[in-house]
């Protein structure tokens, strides 16, 4: 793509556009929004609580990776090297090469599986509407 007329333009964009939804995830997990797609009146306060601290911290962890992601591809761009444009292999192992890269990588994770049980805590208690 990057060989292409404008394809440094498009990785980018496309860079970009990933950072956005990076950005869009942690917009979804500090406001809350979330929750109305949930019916969660089945659980306890305490319960409620806890899910909605899962499916944050689950939703940040997904943004961080996102604009980790995308800040690699607007490098390629940068670059004009399709080689440093990275997936999520290559930023978890980024992240590991950190000074405490063990520690964030094992946040990281933590919240990836947060973000997994997110995923399951809406398929069980999602708010169906009918149309």
């Amino acid at each position: 793509m990057l060989s292409q007329p404008f394809g440094q333009w498009l990785v980018g964009t496309l860079g970009a556009f990933v950072i956005a939804l990076g950005f869009y995830q942690f917009y979804q997990a500090f406001s809350g929004k979330f929750r109305k797609e949930l019916n969660l009146t089945e659980l306890s306060n305490t319960q409620a609580q806890w899910v909605m601290r899962i499916c944050r911290f689950g939703l940040a962890a997904r943004g961080i990776v996102f604009c980790i992601i995308g800040w690699f591809l607007i490098e390629a761009a940068k670059q004009s090297n399709a080689a440093t444009a990275e997936g999520l292999d290559e930023v978890l192992q980024t992240l590991a090469q950190q000074p405490n890269g063990a520690w964030l990588l094992g946040i990281v994770a933590l919240g990836l599986v947060a973000y997994g049980i997110y995923t399951i805590i809406q398929a069980r208690y999602r708010r169906l509407v009918n149309v």
